[in-house]
């Protein structure tokens, strides 16, 4: 895939109000040897990469498309992926508000281990706290 096609898919698995991540944001990823952006049809993931970790900066699943098990599917991959990568765990943050997300990091036995502080800005423009999680690998 080109860069455009992971930016497009990208942005069809996220509000257009909470993108994140840039054209020239994923130029960057595709260069780099620490950031892995994973895809499978309608599903994009960055990961982040480092000698026993890999942190999930985003996951998605494209709207039209939600509520079909494709998201639980796609993260189980990536378990896979990062148990054969020989992480010994995974990590991410997720906003407070997310409870479909919360649920099924939860029924993957990903555990909260902090909150980062007004961390996301939502479409009003408030700010929200962020959950970290975290899943053992080993």
């Amino acid at each position: 895939m080109t860069v455009e096609e992971y930016f497009n898919l990208y942005k069809k698995c996220v509000d257009i109000e909470s993108i994140q991540f840039s054209l020239e944001d994923f130029k960057r990823f595709q260069k780099s040897r620490n950031i892995k952006i994973e895809k499978e049809k309608n599903c994009i993931a960055i990961l982040s990469l480092t000698d026993r970790e890999v942190e999930i900066y985003f996951i998605g699943v494209a709207e039209s498309l939600r509520g079909r098990g494709l998201g639980k599917k796609f993260l189980k991959n990536i378990i896979n992926f990062s148990k054969y990568y020989g992480a010994d765990f995974i990590t991410l943050e997720v906003g407070i508000s997310n409870i479909p997300a919360k649920n099924m990091y939860s029924s993957f036995n990903f555990i909260e281990c902090g909150i980062r502080k007004n961390y996301y800005r939502n479409s009003s423009g408030s700010r929200e706290d962020a959950i970290i999680m975290k899943l053992n690998l080993n």
